[in-house]
């Protein structure tokens, strides 16, 4: 089965913030309305210091090409509308990604597995002496 792959690089000017802080609360509701309205993450990709500026990425898959870049189209209008910020500059393609499926199978356990089950199964030699001599009873 193919996939297409598109992906989205939006430059956007936050003239108006005077701090880190204000930078991000406008990119926070411009990723929190692209999110609920379409369904896909943005991601702050570009430098993060500068407090007027701001790269922002986006990648979807779909079935269908034109589907693909729909969605990133969509994803940029969010963006202009949520207010706050100007886009000044969208770099955008696809790609088609054909690969292989390949039968996966989970890793075994492994004896020397260490984790919070493996504890309480394997018993308490896990406990340090200190602690042990603290909780038994003078």
């Amino acid at each position: 089965m193919t996939v297409y792959v598109a992906m989205a690089q939006i430059g956007v000017v936050i003239a108006q913030s005077q701090s880190l802080k204000d930078k991000r609360m406008v990119l926070r509701r411009m990723k929190d309305q692209v999110r609920d309205r379409v369904g896909v993450a943005l991601s702050e990709v570009g430098e993060q210091d500068h407090r007027q500026r701001a790269e922002l990425g986006v990648a979807v898959a779909s079935g269908d090409r034109a589907k693909a870049l729909e969605m990133i189209d969509r994803v940029v209008r969010v963006v202009a509308e949520a207010g706050g910020g100007d886009i000044v500059a969208v770099a955008k393609d696809a790609w088609t990604f054909d690969g292989e499926a390949v039968p996966f199978a989970a890793p075994a356990a492994s004896a020397d597995r260490t984790g919070a089950g493996d504890k309480a199964a394997g018993g308490d030699d896990w406990i340090p002496d200190a602690w042990r001599d603290e909780a038994e009873p003078k």
